[in-house]
């Protein structure tokens, strides 16, 4: 959708609605959780905690409709894309022990270079850089294709 939408750059953000707010601040708290359940070693509980804020970001998208806000709001529909942009970012960097080819696919695919694959990263202060050019979208995951049983 940035490919379409912004030429292939990710739009810069417009002010941040409560909403937005809430997103990300769903993801700026994965770091500091998936580090305490880290020290125990709670791997499940680390993931469980990266796909819950995947599936807030599921449901923001959804709610935020991206794609009507291209005729009403281009500045709006912007600032959504930017906002799940960043999400995704700190997803696929927490992801990456798990997951690390299709962490590094999507890292690739938002232009994130190998020095802010970290965890030092996942700060507030730190967000995706607006108005970056991204790659061209190709799939994260390959589509899965059921064959013939032919015993």
């Amino acid at each position: 959708m940035i490919a379409k939408a912004s030429g292939g750059k990710l739009p810069e953000p417009g002010t941040f609605s409560e909403t937005d707010r809430t997103i990300l601040a769903a993801a700026d708290a994965m770091i500091g959780t998936t580090r305490e359940y880290m020290k125990t070693q709670q791997l499940h509980q680390v993931l469980n905690c990266v796909w819950a804020v995947v599936a807030d970001a599921n449901r923001y998208f959804a709610s935020e409709a991206p794609w009507a806000l291209a005729k009403t709001d281009p500045t709006r529909q912007g600032t959504v894309l930017y906002v799940t942009a960043d999400v995704l970012r700190q997803v696929a960097v927490l992801a990456q022990p798990f997951v690390p080819a299709s962490a590094s696919k999507l890292l690739d695919l938002l232009a994130i270079g190998p020095e802010e694959r970290s965890f030092d990263a996942l700060t507030p202060t730190k967000r995706i850089k607006a108005g970056v050019a991204l790659p061209s979208p190709v799939p994260v995951f390959p589509r899965f294709v059921e064959t013939e049983d032919k015993s």
